[in-house]
C-alpha cells in the first residue's frame, strides 16, 4: 500500500511538471508528399501536434519536453532527408527523395547574358 501511494504521487508529479511546448521550425521541403512524410515521422508519443505549412515552410509542433526534445525533433526531420533551420538534411536519404521533394537550387541572376558571368 505504501509503495502504491508513493508511485501514484510520483506519477502525478511527473505529469504536473511536464511542459507542453509549442515550437516553430523552418523545414526546407516543397510539397504535399513532404508534408505527409514530415507529419507522419513526428506522429510519436510525446508529440501531440505537428503541422508543416507548404507556403511558409514552417512546422508548428507541440511536444512534451519530458518525452522528446527540440533537438530530437530536428534530428528526426534530418533523418528523413529534410533540412531545418538548425540541422542539415541527411544527404544520403535526401538524394533518395522523389524529384519534387529534392531541394530547389536558387536561380542565379547576374543581369547579363555573357557566358560564365554567374560562375564566379
Amino acid at each position: 500500500m505504501k509503495h502504491t501511494v508513493l508511485f501514484t504521487l510520483l506519477f502525478i508529479s511527473s505529469v504536473l511538471f511536464a511542459k507542453n511546448i509549442t515550437s516553430r521550425i523552418e523545414v526546407k521541403a516543397n510539397c504535399k508528399i513532404c508534408k505527409e512524410k514530415i507529419e507522419k515521422t513526428l506522429d510519436i508519443p510525446g508529440i501531440s501536434h505537428a503541422d508543416w505549412n507548404k507556403e511558409t515552410k514552417i512546422l508548428t509542433v507541440r511536444y512534451n519536453d519530458k518525452k522528446v526534445s527540440l533537438d530530437d525533433i530536428h534530428s528526426m526531420i534530418s533523418k528523413i532527408g529534410y533540412a531545418t533551420n538548425k540541422v542539415n538534411a541527411n544527404t544520403k536519404i535526401q538524394a533518395q527523395l522523389m524529384k519534387c521533394c529534392q531541394p530547389k537550387e536558387p536561380i542565379k541572376k547576374c543581369g547579363t547574358t555573357k557566358k560564365g558571368c554567374c560562375s564566379k
